[in-house]
């Protein structure tokens, strides 16, 4: 997954802010929040992509497809 451009940014900005020597406390703090926003967010991503390809319970399948096939009794 990709960060967004506003994370792309922001990153430029707080690594041109590092190189300057203007970094401040304020600024590492606000990095951080984002930086794990982000990552959380793909980690959530990540979390749905793998239950997409969970594998079939098969037994439950066959079960399902036996009680279609199965006739009402005539009581």
């Amino acid at each position: 997954m990709q960060q967004s451009p506003e994370i792309q940014n922001r990153i430029a900005q707080w690594r041109d802010k590092q190189a300057n020597g203007t970094m401040s406390t304020q600024d590492w703090i606000d990095a951080f929040r984002h930086l794990r926003a982000s990552r959380m967010g793909a980690q959530a991503a990540s979390a749905a992509s793998k239950a997409k390809r969970a594998p079939v319970d098969l037994g439950a399948l066959k079960d399902s497809l036996r009680a279609f096939a199965k006739k009402p009794s005539d009581g």
